[in-house]
């Protein structure tokens, strides 16, 4: 997704009319947008999916831009406190939680594995990492989260200096063979609705304001899973 940065804005009669009809318009016609994702194959039938806690991507001080190793995007980032990732690794578990293939697996357990197994294997890269601790719990697949990005709004809901930005992925990956069966790259920047017409599913659910980085994160996180147990036999 393109990333734009805005100015505060002023919004006088005549503005807030036209969002207003905008929206109206939209909601009218929201019927003839396609989602593409439909079309894709369904996933293999998984028993049992092995939830980690949400990593963060490392950035040393001054560094702009960070890759994900697994798919080689390239992200705008910053560094994220534990405390965001923490808060975002129950959000993802509480919307999995219905679904019981979907296991989360405790941060203490993560780490204790982890120490072991860089023991063991010094070079073990990240796929072979995941895919060994998925093997470990018994899971078929692993789904592995990391941030890349979590800015804050400045300003109000109702008149923003910045936008919340936000950029993260979630990946599949079966325990067997390392295979990806499935990723998703969320990196958005929220636009005015002006700015920003097609996503109409962001403005239904949140309404004309400005979210906060954490509302943001929510969204995304929402259309990822929603996508992930859509494509799930």
């Amino acid at each position: 997704m393109r990333k734009t940065y805005i100015t505060g804005h002023s919004y006088d009669l005549f503005f807030i009319f036209y969002i207003i009809l905008v929206s109206l318009l939209l909601q009218s016609c929201s019927g003839v947008f396609h989602d593409h994702n439909l079309g894709k194959r369904p996933l293999p039938n998984l028993g049992s999916i092995a939830v980690l806690p949400m990593d963060r991507a490392s950035i040393k001080p001054g560094q702009e831009k960070a890759t994900c190793a697994l798919s080689d995007t390239v992200f705008n980032a910053s560094e994220i406190p534990y405390e965001v990732s923490a808060n975002l690794s129950k959000v993802l578990v509480d919307m999995l939680k219905n679904d019981p293939r979907f296991k989360p697996v405790p941060e203490g357990q993560c780490v204790g594995f982890l120490n072991a197994f860089l023991k063991a294997d010094i070079k073990a890269s990240q796929i072979r990492l995941i895919q060994s601790f998925g093997k470990e719990l018994g899971a078929d697949a692993v789904l592995y989260g990391k941030l890349f990005r979590f800015d804050e709004r400045v300003g109000s809901a109702y008149s923003a200096q910045r936008p919340a930005s936000v950029a993260f992925t979630l990946h599949l990956i079966r325990t067997s063979d390392g295979a990806i069966l499935w990723h998703y790259d969320f990196d958005e920047t929220q636009k005015p609705l002006t700015e920003n017409i097609l996503n109409t599913r962001l403005y239904r659910k949140s309404g004309l304001k400005w979210l906060t980085a954490e509302e943001l994160a929510k969204y995304g996180l929402s259309e990822a899973t929603r996508e992930l147990e859509r494509r799930l036999p």
